[in-house]
């Protein structure tokens, strides 16, 4: 996919087609990235998951709906006949959803083909994704039924223990374009599904001015309430953070105050030690250990140990967070000195890399049964950003979550944007993306490790810049990385 050919279609034709017999997760892939370079072309960047979230749900439910087709037709079924369509759909979910793999084959090169259709129009874009298969009034019945359904909910939270789909998998689908499309302003009467003897044809449209609707859920209250509850940062840790900012402190005074803590003292100490400082001789005193390391890695330091503290005393050890954290801190080091970062920012993406989840806490501590569910909905999967449906069920994500946290208690600028961008790296900062894309490249190494997420799920241009864009070499290195991570770990 050219993605500056397709640009230029846009600045001279106003628009732009791609055709497909059976989209792929890596083509899904390759949409996205596009989609990226359109939406921030158009200056509308902030629009992206939510239209790659509602294009690729079109795009699987014309897979399904081609790939239907081409069974009933191998089965010398009539689709329009109602006898033969419930006979086909009794195979339906064994034959076609458990060996989706095997569709590609059957589609490739066929008569069914899918359509994606991009119009620029002023500052609107117009979206179109078309398949050459009529719906059938069974199918028709269904997704006006969906659309209905739809209107009932405010939030996502509803939907997931309302909505299912026994036939095919179609249960959120639809249900989630109307929610989507509503809370983000771009607004469900945008959307449309067309259907002539032909073809079926679903129409977005994303106008020039949006409007985000403020989702308010109990859980967000909750969840807020939590947020104002938590106590700040122990006074202890604050008043050497306070010295580590001034630019004339007295290295003396502040080896004084970590030496009154004394499981402050031993962290200091083994960070100084660590691989990552290589020292000749071993550090023994605190003094030495803060020339060894730095000020500003020495405050980074009391902002982990401090989250760590208050974490720990408000929910307990939550081991599953705190070790995907752990890993992705490592992982993120060496994506900074795999890439000529060295020492220069190495530190403080180590640092954001842990403290990146911390928004998670209080989501697992309000409801974990809930966020557990919108995990397991995607785990595994090429999905898009999974923060958009934390976003539509509760009114936040962990991400924006973890950045009210790094403002109360008072981060520095680069742990907060680092935090809160770490699922949209295209949205932070220029001056700190580069420090944004290796905690999000880290996240989703550990996600691929930990099976949360597939590699088709990954950025396309990040991958490229990070030179992991083919499954085989990103597998080679995350193998590679988690390695030395355990042996790290003893």
């Amino acid at each position: 996919m050219n993605f500056q050919e397709i640009i230029s279609q846009l600045e001279t034709t106003k628009e732009s087609r791609l055709h497909y017999y059976f989209v792929t997760e890596e083509q899904n892939q390759e949409i996205y990235a596009l989609l990226v370079h359109v939406m921030g072309y158009m200056d509308k960047l902030y629009l992206v998951e939510v239209v790659f979230t509602v294009l690729k749900e079109l795009l699987m439910n014309a897979n399904k709906a081609n790939a239907k087709r081409d069974y009933f037709l191998r089965e010398k079924l009539d689709i329009q006949n109602p006898n033969d369509y419930i006979k086909g759909m009794e195979r339906f979910q064994e034959n076609i959803i458990l060996r989706w793999n095997e569709q590609l084959a059957h589609l490739d090169g066929g008569n069914y083909y899918i359509g994606l259709l991009i119009k620029v129009d002023g500052n609107s874009i117009h979206f179109a994704v078309e398949n050459n298969a009529p719906i059938t009034q069974e199918e028709l019945a269904r997704i006006n039924k969906r659309i209905e359904v739809a209107k009932n909910y405010n939030d996502l939270a509803d939907a997931f223990s309302d909505v299912s789909d026994s036939q095919e998998s179609a249960g959120l689908g639809i249900v989630l374009i109307q929610l989507l499309l509503k809370n983000s302003g771009i607004g469900s009467d945008k959307f449309r599904i067309h259907t002539n003897d032909k073809l079926t044809r679903a129409t977005l449209s994303v106008p020039d001015v949006t409007s985000a609707v403020e989702i308010t859920t109990t859980l967000k209250t909750k969840v807020l309430n939590e947020i104002e509850g938590l106590p700040p940062l122990p006074h202890s840790l604050t008043k050497v953070i306070q010295l580590c900012n001034n630019p004339d402190a007295d290295l003396n005074m502040i080896s004084a105050e970590i030496e009154k803590n004394p499981s402050l003292a031993a962290d200091l100490l083994k960070l100084s030690n660590s691989a990552f400082f290589a020292n000749r001789s071993q550090v023994n005193s605190i003094l030495q250990a803060i020339k060894v390391v730095g000020l500003k890695n020495l405050r980074n330091l009391l902002y982990v140990s401090g989250v760590r503290k208050i974490m720990d005393g408000q929910y307990g050890k939550m081991q599953d967070v705190w070790e995907h954290s752990n890993r992705c801190s490592y992982y993120a080091r060496f994506l900074a000195t795999d890439h000529l970062h060295g020492n220069k920012i190495a530190d403080t993406i180590a640092v954001s890399a842990l403290l990146h989840d911390i928004g998670k806490f209080v989501l697992l501590s309000v409801d974990r049964a809930f966020f557990k569910k919108i995990e397991t909905y995607q785990r595994g999967s090429d999905s898009g950003n999974s923060t958009l449906l934390e976003e539509m069920s509760i009114g936040l994500s962990h991400p924006q979550l973890g950045g009210l946290l790094a403002e109360k208690w008072e981060f520095p600028s680069d742990l907060r944007v680092a935090i809160e961008y770490h699922h949209k790296p295209f949205m932070a900062p220029v001056d700190l993306r580069d420090l944004v894309e290796i905690i999000y490249m880290a996240n989703m190494m550990c996600d691929f490790q930990e099976q949360k997420k597939g590699f088709y799920a990954i950025d396309k241009n990040l991958l490229a810049k990070f030179n992991l864009d083919s499954l085989e070499i990103f597998s080679e290195k995350v193998k590679k990385v988690e390695t030395l991570y355990k042996k790290s770990n003893g």
